[in-house]
């Protein structure tokens, strides 16, 4: 029972020392990952000394990669930004750009298709890039999608998915 007790006075620690203003859903994702990896490392230790080591660097590894899990695109950014890019890939030319912007969180995002091409086996595709702005960070992608035979687009890569 001290080993789970410690486990939890550490993530809180670790917690409280932050200095960085989170949504919800950051915070989030943040506490599940440190639970997350904080119990898988502390089943990967041997012994009191080694549980703790393991189950401490879990947490700390299991909240960054939630924390950042979650700084991609979410809800009504994810909407916005798929409406924008099915658009771009159905009706924009090579090198159109267009944007959109989220009210709701203040995100926004610009898409560009790159280059159009068929491939061997007849299927249309389109390269194109994108930039999303979020509240604290920009980030920068690129992707690629190929039309179906029905006429939908089906997104083979993007760097935002």
């Amino acid at each position: 029972m001290k080993k789970k007790i410690s486990a939890i006075m550490l993530a809180v620690s670790v917690a409280g020392c932050s200095n960085v203003d989170m949504t919800r859903e950051e915070m989030l994702g943040t506490a599940a990952g440190a639970a997350a990896g904080g119990f898988l490392g502390y089943q990967l230790g041997g012994g009191i000394l080694m549980n703790s080591v393991f189950a401490t660097l879990g947490t700390v590894a299991g909240g960054a990669g939630g924390y950042y899990a979650t700084q991609a695109l979410m809800g009504t950014d994810r909407a916005a930004y798929e409406q924008t890019t099915k658009k771009g890939l159905a009706e924009a030319e090579d090198g159109k750009v267009l944007d959109w912007k989220n009210p709701e969180t203040g995100n926004s995002g610009i898409f560009r298709t790159t280059n159009s091409f068929q491939m061997a086996d007849g299927r249309y595709c389109r390269q194109y890039r994108t930039t999303v702005s979020f509240k604290k960070n920009v980030r920068s992608g690129v992707g690629m999608a190929c039309r179906q035979p029905n006429g939908q687009w089906q997104v083979v890569s993007d760097d935002f998915s």
